[in-house]
């Protein structure tokens, strides 16, 4: 049960923790800016540069035979991190700004275009019980994105499944350092 309750938590925690850095060296804290105009007359939209509000909320969780207490202790949780972008950072896209992409991750494909965000990230590791896959899906404009969020692993017995909600919001400019 403490295997299953840690991997939720740390599935989360890993979208969570995503640019959380905000030292602007673009390490996790990269934007996702720039979008390739795949919409006809859409445009080119990016992310402004500056401070951004990012919140991720749990709204549900599935585990097969885990007690529904440890269920609902993970569910409704909150986690909002402050995150600078450069200008550098939102002219060069990266999916890494939505979701934490570490070692034994990669992204079967991502798109941001015309204002909408899809993309999909596996993760396998030897540092943890089995895989996990990502999807996101959700829209985005310079000052705000919003998305819906399904996180599925196969660790333990029966897997585990997380729904969850993220934004952001620009809230002002970077603080200086």
């Amino acid at each position: 049960m403490k295997i299953r309750l840690s991997v939720a938590a740390a599935a989360f925690l890993g979208l969570a923790a995503c640019g959380s850095g905000g030292n602007g060296d673009g390490d996790g804290d990269a934007a996702a800016g720039k979008s390739g105009s795949s919409i006809p007359g859409a445009g080119e939209i990016r992310l402004d540069p500056g401070q951004w509000e990012i919140e991720h909320e749990i709204l549900s969780m599935e585990a097969p035979g885990m007690p529904k207490e440890a269920m609902a202790s993970v569910t409704n949780q909150k986690t909002v991190i402050k995150s600078c972008i450069t200008p550098e950072q939102a002219a060069k896209p990266n999916a890494d700004f939505f979701a934490a992409k570490d070692n034994g991750c990669s992204y079967k494909d991502f798109n941001m275009a015309g204002g909408r965000i899809r993309g999909t990230l596996s993760c396998a590791s030897e540092d943890r019980p089995g895989s996990m896959t990502m999807t996101m899906d959700g829209k985005y404009s310079a000052q705000s994105y919003e998305m819906a969020v399904e996180m599925k692993t196969d660790a333990g017995a029966g897997g585990m499944t997380i729904k969850s909600r993220g934004s952001g919001k620009r809230i002002g400019d970077c603080p200086a350092s």
